[in-house]
């Protein structure tokens, strides 16, 4: 309502012009992430490679820094969108990618289960 205790009517049109602006702004920033940028991330530790990857891409990356600990990546050089340089990093490591509403990006280790646990465990000597 308005001062005089009136319904506003350009309510409807603020609300959805908010919804559009918001809209918008999460197709610019999934086209930004689609479009090739250059990357040079060295192999070796995945930890420090992420973190060049979340350098030279812009990308908000969340991750546990237990989940990266001992992995290692054979790194990624070259023209390439950034969804594809973070698979080429995670290539060969248990992590996956999960994206938030917001845009932002979790890596996610799958949590442990039943079939990988040892044959021998459940039975007794």
């Amino acid at each position: 309502m308005n001062p005089t205790g009136r319904h506003s009517p350009n309510r409807p049109i603020a609300a959805r012009r908010r919804i559009t602006i918001s809209a918008a702004c999460l197709l610019m920033a999934s086209l930004s992430y689609a479009a090739p940028r250059d990357f040079d991330v060295g192999g070796g530790a995945l930890r420090p490679a992420l973190d060049a990857f979340i350098a030279q891409s812009g990308v908000q990356l969340i991750y546990k820094m237990e989940d990266v600990e001992d992995l290692s990546t054979r790194g990624v050089k070259g023209s390439i969108a950034p969804d594809a340089a973070l698979a080429r990093l995670l290539d060969g490591t248990r992590l996956r990618i999960r994206r938030g509403q917001d845009g932002a990006i979790v890596l996610v280790a799958p949590a442990a289960n039943a079939a990988s646990a040892p044959a021998s465990a459940g039975k007794k000597p």
